[in-house]
């Protein structure tokens, strides 16, 4: 039986790349491994003094706490539609949410379930927003145990 991670999130790259995974595999002898990561929240610091540098602390932490769900509810979303798809087409899966930084816990859970492939999708980012922010699926290339299949979003 063939184990295959699929990460998922909000993004279009990472819809495509599920719908390819869908189309590329035989369904039959293959478990679907449905991942979705929330990035941990920095709440940045602030001024004891209400005005001082900035918003009240109250304010301030009720605008992260609002926003943690929203991405949280996104993700789950993103689940819940690859979860969707499986059903639809009968594949067999798992899901699970994960939290921590994206490209470590994809390239941990992927070793630690013994997948046999990651799909991922790509934003398409050029060399300087690489450098800048990172990438994802440049990390889980190099890093991953196991065959990455890359699915540009273009």
């Amino acid at each position: 039986m063939m184990k295959i991670l699929v990460a998922v999130d909000e993004s279009e790259s990472s819809h495509k790349a599920f719908e390819q995974a869908l189309r590329l595999i035989n369904h039959q002898d293959t478990t679907f491994l449905v991942l979705g990561v929330e990035e941990p929240v920095i709440i940045p610091s602030m001024s004891p003094v209400p005005g001082v540098f900035g918003e009240a602390p109250s304010t301030v932490w009720q605008e992260e706490t609002e926003a943690v769900e929203l991405e949280e509810k996104q993700t789950k979303s993103a689940i819940l539609w690859a979860e969707n798809l499986c059903h639809e087409k009968g594949v067999q899966f798992i899901s699970r949410l994960e939290y921590g930084e994206p490209k470590n816990v994809i390239c941990d859970v992927a070793q630690q379930e013994n997948c046999d492939l990651i799909v991922i999708g790509s934003h398409g980012y050029g060399v300087i927003e690489r450098v800048l922010l990172g990438s994802v699926t440049d990390h889980v290339v190099h890093h991953a145990h196991c065959a990455v299949l890359v699915v540009r979003e273009s």
